[in-house]
């Protein structure tokens, strides 16, 4: 499903009814999001209760749930209050894999694929802390990415006896090119390096990394190296998520970890 099918395929599944008259939309009722015509930035709006007292433009940070995943929390929050027990039962064999198939579907891949966690921080925490490393293996990861990544690859390191060596890919946002950033990190790469680490949108910056560029890179590296010491990519994506027409299965990465409480406009899926 394409992101600009999501809202309405969504909608033509659940419906729609009025928000309650407690939320400031301007709207008296909340259009059905299948009915939203390409191009209606309005109707498009009103399927979010936010509030008009303000433009909202940190949906980067915490994402407001629009009505028809509001319709879907409910739904299921309803259910497990009248019957539990049943509920949990009918569902809990098959339910991780729905949610692995329908998130494959949306972002690409396979189903397989998908690991469930909590967050982007437990991902990436799972990642990194399973890394096969030996003493003396580099990691090579950037000055700028999040400390969950920065921590959880020290504590590798330190049980491993793996070295870190944190690298800029860039000094000024403003004069950065596609070329010159995969040449800094062609650079940064030596004979002991095992890990690649790197963030796909830079929160400080705004800067998206061409991922797909640094993965043909690093593969070209690869095919001159015996399997035990392949290069593992691993990005970091939550920024990105959602708000990027992306297939991520064609990024080139082997690991890709993003939360969906930002652009995705939920919480609950990780890759």
């Amino acid at each position: 499903m394409l992101r600009r099918e999501f809202l309405g395929a969504a909608g033509l599944a659940l419906g729609a009814s009025a928000y309650s008259p407690v939320t400031s939309l301007a709207a008296a009722t909340t259009p059905n999001a299948g009915s939203i015509e390409a191009g209606d930035w309005t109707a498009l709006r009103n399927l979010f209760p936010l509030t008009r007292d303000y433009i909202h433009l940190s949906t980067f940070l915490l994402a407001s749930h629009p009505k028809p995943v509001s319709d879907e929390i409910e739904r299921h929050r309803r259910s497990l209050d009248e019957n539990p027990s049943d509920y949990w039962h009918e569902h809990f064999q098959t339910i991780d894999g729905e949610i692995s198939a329908a998130a494959a579907r949306y972002m690409g891949g396979h189903g397989r694929q998908i690991a469930l966690t909590d967050s982007t921080t437990m991902g990436l925490g799972l990642v990194y802390s399973g890394l096969k490393l030996r003493p003396g293996d580099e990691i090579v990861q950037t000055t700028h990415d999040h400390y969950s990544t920065d921590l959880s690859l020290a504590s590798r390191a330190e049980r491993t006896g793996a070295k870190i060596r944190r690298i800029s890919l860039y000094e000024n946002p403003a004069t950065i090119s596609q070329d010159s950033i995969v040449s800094n990190l062609q650079k940064s790469i030596s004979n002991s390096t095992r890990v690649v680490a790197v963030t796909w949108v830079h929160s400080s910056t705004g800067v998206k990394l061409p991922v797909r560029a640094m993965a043909d890179a690093i593969g070209e590296i690869n095919r001159g190296r015996s399997e035990e010491d392949q290069i593992l990519f691993c990005v970091d994506g939550v920024h990105g998520f959602g708000v990027e027409d992306q297939d991520v299965s064609k990024l080139g990465c082997d690991f890709f970890i993003a939360g969906t409480h930002k652009w995705i406009l939920d919480r609950g899926v990780q890759a």
